[in-house]
């Protein structure tokens, strides 16, 4: 079993909330008229793909892209009204530093029910190890916390169904409660009804 970092664990926050990676292509247009500095359109940006200069592709070395601010920086030839069109993906709605807060605090949730108390390392390492059904828990905590409205979390072992009306705190300590006592799969938790069902 290979030890859970706080990326993995984001590649499946990612689908529960459906905030998978897009393709901007054709991307973001820009006319040139004084800067060579275009700013992209998207924010959480993963990596940018092209850039052309009038329909035609530039090559790495004539242009970069700075995650800090933001912006492409094309050192290429540029005259006023060529066409600069940046090609990318990128997250729609979280980025990564914000997903991997949702899952600092997933853990620190596991912690405070007592379930077990996990540590991340600087490389972003989870110990101790977690199960795959753990790492699908700490996805599901994370997730409840990103979008408390979903009605329905669904991983391929585990499938969480809650109503509007329950707290967010509520919801996921009954979602631990239930993880501790059964693993069959589907948890349905019912609003008018403190007890946990599980189908």
């Amino acid at each position: 079993m290979s030890i859970a970092t706080l990326s993995t664990l984001e590649t499946k926050i990612r689908y529960l909330i459906n905030d998978c990676s897009t393709s901007m292509i054709p991307g973001d247009i820009n006319t040139y008229d004084t800067s060579s500095v275009f700013s992209l359109s998207e924010t959480n940006v993963i990596s940018v793909s092209e850039v052309l200069k009038n329909d035609v592709e530039l090559t790495s070395g004539q242009w970069s892209y700075s995650s800090t601010t933001n912006k492409v920086t094309v050192s290429a030839t540029l005259a006023v009204g060529d066409t600069i069109e940046i090609q990318y993906t990128y997250y729609p709605n979280y980025s990564s530093g914000e997903i991997q807060s949702y899952i600092r605090s997933a853990l620190m949730y596991l912690s405070i029910a007592n379930y077990f108390t996990y540590i991340v390392d600087t490389d972003g390492e989870i110990y101790p190890e977690l199960t795959s059904k753990e790492e699908d828990l700490v996805a599901m905590i994370a997730s409840i916390l990103i979008a408390p409205d979903n009605k329905t979390y669904r991983l391929p072992d585990m499938t969480i169904n809650v109503p509007n009306a329950l707290p967010t705190r509520d919801i996921i300590n009954k979602t631990i409660a239930i993880f501790k006592r059964d693993t069959h799969g589907v948890f349905d938790i019912l609003e008018d009804n403190s007890d946990i069902v599980v189908d």
